[in-house]
């Protein structure tokens, strides 16, 4: 079967089948070090491919801002205030399950046109351009803003520090049309409580829950202690002290504003939060700039305490926006320096440019938890960790950027005794990694998908194959002693007690899970969840081996008797590299046409990768049927943003853009991590659309390659 997440009554929706690109031919392959020159650097900077562009505000997907640690959604107006996520910041009340807390908005610049206020969207909006710059990590935006025949010009330009785990700024400049009296808000706001769902009690939803899955991802809440704002001359000091309900984690936010004119301030707080209120005598023609430093001091961003994030906004301001700016641009052109290059296809390259940003945005060196399926986008699917990360996030970030990759699979080792203790709770042995595992890796899916913690299994497998990987990939051999083997042994214990042996058909089977296609419960023999418990066990015993333990006599003696049904899923070609005959490959190809003539494409996620099976046919034609249906209807305009399905409005779905990038670094390269580093396995077949496909700067075993594919057979 097709490798689905599915939402029925008892659980979201995500089924998954998609596939994005054309192909065919043999290619030869360049291997070559280093550097690409900085001319080649500087081209880029310009390139149409890192910008994506709004004429209009309406209608609009926000994309968001982010730098691993911190993630804030885009607005169309770029003043309007947005939730802030925090990367491992969750509440817990009781009754409900964990939830990834949103922070007060820092990033509100509201005007008073001398009778109304920008914000509350009246007026209208002209000579609208809003462009995401991914090469500089910038939202710009620019308008006229027209109402009562008063006329002002807005930019804003915001941005998520690259550089700075634990800071972000937005600079408005303001040029009226008119002479007369004008306001500048510039406000924090914490987010009202939400209303609450006890999902860690409810065995099913009602029927507003069922059929608009946002009504239970909310954001956890932010209890704030200390408020403050203080002004001073073309200044002022806003600040918020708080901790997440329940969990009672300290966040500290602080935001040094200035103007560069002088004005008449006005100051007022209250329990949820605090504004500075700017007063001018404008002049027609004339520009004023207004700009905010915010500092959000959390477990992942840590200053030792509220008065340091406030010291550290204050030096912030000192040293200018354009300063700051420079630095967070710096390390995103250095992030730049690792890519994906196409030949022949613009299209094909900007969206290739945006799935590289949303996946990197959403990572971070050092993080000390696991990406979402939503990044730090929103509180989809209540900011829990799933098998997204493991699977489908982490493979591509390995090779690209495996410091950035590393987050993910440290988090399942960091978490290996929660898991140890899930496995016991359930009566088994080793460990059971969580179906959603929130940031101390506690099982935390609500209780109406019960069925899901239970009996979704397969998650100890994924979670098993990714250690590995980043093993083969790196060669760290602490890593393999210490983290790698742990987590192989315990997931390896934890089939060996999930098994039954079938005496008549003298094979091991697994009975009674959820599928990897969530509909199907209480299956006996999913074929992924039997193939990656099998991978499990056999790197179980090499682990060992390589480690120079025992390993337990049972793992080897079920992995060569696990019975793995025949099936159609991508997933069993790709990542795990099973054996079929081309025939059983086709037949597979064709059931993903099939679902496409259907419109059954699903989520993007495991569908990303029937191309794959196309190139490892050598067969462009067939790959060329699948990219139009499978990759147009999953981006939103016009920030090409990921929805989960075609259908849903489950926005800003990392996990489409790592299964989208394995098509291109793996598929199509025919490249495998292998225990030797890096192999191709099949030569490569590059898309009908292009000519040449470049792997810049990847790295394996922490040595950079560039990697060039060009059409040998012209």
């Amino acid at each position: 079967m097709l490798d689905v997440r599915e939402r029925d009554a008892k659980h979201a929706v995500r089924r998954a089948h998609h596939v994005l690109m054309q192909a065919c031919g043999r290619l030869g392959l360049i291997w070559c070090t280093g550097l690409i020159a900085a001319q080649a650097i500087v081209t880029w900077a310009a390139d149409a491919s890192f910008q994506l562009e709004a004429r209009s505000a309406q209608p609009y997907t926000a994309a968001y801002l982010g730098n691993g640690a911190i993630g804030v959604p885009t607005s169309a107006l770029g003043t309007l205030p947005t939730r802030c996520f925090l990367a491992g910041v969750y509440d817990r009340t009781p009754g409900d399950v964990p939830r990834i807390a949103s922070a007060p908005a820092w990033n509100e610049i509201d005007i008073f046109n001398g009778s109304h206020w920008l914000n509350s969207q009246s007026g209208r909006v002209e000579n609208y351009d809003q462009t995401l710059d991914m090469y500089d990590g910038v939202l710009r935006t620019r308008y006229i803003w027209a109402q009562d025949k008063r006329r002002i010009g807005v930019q804003v330009e915001e941005f998520v520090s690259r550089d700075r785990a634990y800071a972000a700024a937005i600079r408005a400049v303001i040029t009226p049309e008119f002479d007369g009296e004008m306001k500048i808000r510039l406000s924090i706001r914490n987010w009202p409580r939400p209303p609450r769902y006890a999902l860690a009690q409810i065995e099913k939803l009602d029927a507003p829950a069922q059929k608009d899955p946002w009504v239970i991802w909310y954001s956890g809440y932010l209890q704030t202690g200390k408020v403050d704002v203080q002004s001073a001359r073309n200044s002022a000091l806003l600040t918020i002290a708080g901790h997440t309900a329940g969990t009672n984690v300290p966040v500290a936010e602080a935001i040094a504003a200035e103007w560069d004119s002088p004005a008449t301030t006005k100051v007022r707080r209250d329990g949820e939060g605090a504004w500075a209120e700017v007063s001018l005598a404008a002049r027609a023609g004339v520009s004023y700039t207004f700009t905010k430093f915010a500092i959000l001091s959390t477990p992942s961003a840590p200053l030792p305490n509220h008065e340091t994030a406030v010291g550290t906004s204050e030096e912030l301001r000192r040293e200018g926006w354009a300063t700051m700016l420079s630095q967070s641009t710096a390390a995103w052109h250095r992030l730049w320096e690792t890519d994906i290059l196409v030949d022949g296809d613009p299209a094909l390259q900007r969206v290739i440019h945006s799935m590289l940003f949303y996946l990197v945005e959403s990572t971070r060196q050092g993080l000390p938890v696991s990406t979402a399926p939503m990044g730090l986008s929103s509180a989809g699917y209540y900011g829990h960790i799933f098998w997204d990360a493991d699977t489908f996030l982490f493979p591509p970030l390995l090779i690209m950027h495996p410091d950035l990759a590393l987050p993910m699979v440290a988090f399942r080792s960091r978490t290996r005794d929660a898991a140890r203790k899930n496995a016991q709770a359930n009566g088994f042995r080793g460990a059971m990694y969580p179906w959603e595992a929130d940031a101390d890796g506690n099982e935390s899916t609500p209780r109406f998908a019960g069925q899901n913690a239970k009996y979704e299994n397969h998650i100890n497998g994924d979670v098993a194959l990714a250690a590995w990987q980043y093993w083969l990939a790196t060669g760290d051999r602490q890593w393999l002693e210490h983290d790698c083997w742990p987590i192989l042994r315990d997931t390896a214990d934890f089939w060996a007690s999930r098994v039954s042996y079938n005496a008549k058909l003298k094979r091991y089977e697994i009975g009674n899970v959820v599928a990897v296609k969530e509909s199907l419960v209480g299956v006996k023999n999913d074929a992924w969840t039997n193939a990656i418990a099998r991978k499990n066990l056999e790197l179980a015993a090499a682990a060992a081996q390589l480690v120079h333990q025992q390993p337990n006599p049972q793992w080897q003696r079920i992995a060569e008797s696990m019975y793995v049904p025949d099936s159609d899923s991508a997933m069993l070609w790709f990542p795990l590299n099973l054996p079929f005959r081309r025939e059983q490959t086709r037949n597979a190809i064709e059931s993903m046409l099939g679902w496409i003539r259907r419109g059954e494409t699903g989520a993007m996620m495991g569908g990303e990768f029937y191309p794959i099976l196309a190139a490892q046919l050598g067969d462009r034609g067939l790959i060329g049927k699948m990219l139009a249906p499978l990759s147009t209807a999953y981006l939103r305009p016009p920030f090409q943003v990921i929805a989960e399905t075609p259908d849903n409005q489950n926005t800003n779905f990392i996990t489409g853009a790592g299964a989208f990038l394995q098509q291109v670094v793996f598929g199509y390269s025919g490249l495998r991590p292998t225990d030797k580093g890096l192999e191709q396995r099949f030569a490569a077949v590059l898309p009908p659309s292009i000519h040449k496909l470049t792997l810049k700067n990847i790295t394996v075993r922490g040595e950079r390659k560039t990697l060039v594919f060009t059409n040998s057979l012209q």
